[in-house]
């Protein structure tokens, strides 16, 4: 039998050898069973029968057999033509076309109801079950309605390479479009703007040369039920659960809420009560402590007391030492009134001589016994007195403290005084006084000072002293003009229940200088010595005097 004659083109790479030739296929052998043999590297195998259609297969390599013939291999099969054959059939070449067809088009037994859901207004994506061979393109592929319309009116037309708008229905223009896949050989219809119309039956057809197959595939649109139910009862079937979801949600939360706080009142209240009855066994042991501790101040007031009455058995007139002074102090005539001037006097620089702290010291040095002084400080805002040991650093800053050498109390600012222990022991009297005593029983290791205003005891320090001990006074800065007063120290002691009094005694009185006058008959018996009163006391009160503060008697 013989076949029209056929142009032949085989692509080897980017080549292209074409020849007018009348091919037979001489022989089909399954690829296992044939032996190796040269062959040459072939991508694409063009067949195109005399006044046809081009068709392209695609094949693994072609193998050189002789001069005048090539064997064709094409997924696990062999196929000989020689140049020489008498015909080809064309019928054998469009089987050829379908050579991967038993898995794929020519054995199209896929599902015929494959169902595809689309959402209304979506996209649908229908896969044609018929599949091709990888980097084949079909003559024609066109998409139908079943059940079956005529052919001019189809839903998508592919057609020599491109897409055609001939025979598709208005409904479907424009809302299609046609996806291959060269690689797996699929072909995919997408349709637009999804309507419930478009919900059925839809046919595949795939033509290649002569030979065509086709399938059918179901689109179900996914929309909302039109029946009888109104949208109101939809919307109340949706809400009503989600609401009752919500409140059950709430009542827990709320119940939840409700427990914890009861475990927290509970808790509470527990905590109040163990504090309560610990407040209670507490109450008894603060009376009794408070109970004590007003015994222990009645002692220490009764000690103070007479105390301050005793001590000024003990006065002393103090002077002050000008070798000791800081240039910038200003001394009276009488050497008991300094006060701070504005600069620096040409005085000798010697060893004794304050030349950073403004200070002086008492001329008197004290090694044993009982001494008392009192110094008048008026309205001053700022001043210190006190007593320092005779060792103690002229030169440079000095720290003020017991542990070097000084024992001393500071009015800082209105009604603000300090003793400066280290730390500092800070207090407030209930009337600022305008003269102060000083108390030092050496061989007790006492310094006492009183407020002479409303005669009460302000501080007191405990030391064992060792070496010469001496007066200390200081006048401090101007303070914005509220702190000029000097500071004065008596020559006698006052009446006890009158005010200092200032005599004028010509020039000295300019200077600061004042005298002070005493009724003798007011002046108390002689008291036992402190050193006694402190001894007598119990065990247990030993420190009783250190830092004591007691208000006015």
């Amino acid at each position: 039998m013989v076949f029209p004659r056929l142009v032949l083109g085989i692509s080897f790479g980017s080549s292209l050898i074409s020849s007018a030739l009348s091919p037979s296929l001489t022989a089909f052998r399954d690829l296992t069973r044939q032996p190796p043999c040269e062959h040459l590297p072939l991508s694409t195998l063009t067949i195109i029968p005399q006044g046809g259609t081009v068709h392209k297969i695609p094949v693994l390599k072609v193998q050189k057999q002789s001069q005048r013939s090539l064997v064709v291999i094409s997924r696990g099969v062999r196929m000989e033509m020689a140049s020489s054959a008498a015909s080809w059939l064309s019928g054998c070449l469009i089987p050829l076309v379908f050579l991967r067809l038993p898995a794929h088009v020519s054995g199209l037994a896929g599902d015929a109801g494959k169902f595809h859901v689309a959402p209304l207004g979506g996209t649908a994506e229908l896969l044609c079950p018929l599949s091709l061979w990888p980097g084949m393109v079909p003559q024609e592929v066109r998409w139908l309605r079943s059940p079956y319309p005529q052919r001019s009116q189809a839903v998508h037309v592919f057609q020599d390479g491109k897409d055609r708008d001939e025979d598709v229905m208005p409904e479907y223009m424009g809302r299609t479009a046609l996806v291959r896949d060269a690689q797996e050989g699929s072909v995919t219809l997408q349709i637009l703007d999804v309507r419930l119309e478009d919900g059925g039956s839809y046919r595949c057809l795939i033509q290649v040369g002569n030979l065509s197959k086709e399938d059918t595939v179901i689109l179900q649109v996914a929309a909302p039920s039109v029946g009888n139910v109104s949208p109101s009862a939809v919307a109340l079937a949706v809400i009503l659960p989600v609401l009752v979801l919500l409140i059950m949600v709430c009542l827990c939360l709320i119940w939840k809420q409700r427990r914890a706080k009861e475990k927290l009142l509970y808790e509470h209240v527990t905590e109040v009560d163990n504090l309560l009855s610990d407040h209670a066994k507490e109450k008894g042991k603060l009376h009794k402590a408070l109970k004590k501790l007003r015994s222990e101040l009645k002692l220490k007031r009764a000690a103070a007391n007479s105390g301050w009455r005793r001590a000024r058995l003990h006065f002393v007139a103090v002077t002050l030492d000008p070798d000791t002074a800081h240039p910038k102090l200003i001394l009276s005539e009488d050497q008991r009134c300094v006060r701070l001037g504005d600069r620096r006097q040409s005085v000798p620089d010697n060893p004794q001589r304050f030349d950073f702290v403004v200070s002086i010291l008492g001329s008197e040095y004290f090694t044993s016994g009982c001494h008392y002084w009192e110094v008048y400080v008026g309205d001053k805002t700022k001043w210190i007195l006190g007593v320092c040991s005779e060792s103690v650093s002229r030169k440079g800053k000095v720290t003020a403290s017991p542990a070097n050498g000084h024992w001393l109390l500071r009015q800082s600012r209105e009604n603000e005084y300090e003793a400066l222990t280290s730390p500092q022991t800070s207090f407030r009297l209930k009337e600022p006084p305008r003269c102060v005593g000083i108390f030092l029983d050496y061989d007790a290791g006492v310094i006492s000072f009183y407020n002479v205003t409303d005669k009460s005891h302000i501080f007191t320090f405990t030391h064992s002293f060792s070496g010469p001990l001496r007066p200390f006074f200081e006048p401090c800065l101007h303070d914005g003009g509220k702190n000029t007063a000097p500071l004065v120290i008596c020559s006698e002691l006052h009446k006890s229940e009158e005010r200092t009094v200032l005599k004028p005694e010509g020039k000295g009185y300019a200077n600061g200088d004042m005298s002070l006058k005493v009724n003798s008959s007011l002046l108390p018996r002689k008291a036992p010595e402190l050193k006694d009163i402190i001894l007598s006391l119990p065990s247990d009160l030993g420190p009783a005097l250190q830092g004591l503060k007691v208000p006015s008697f």
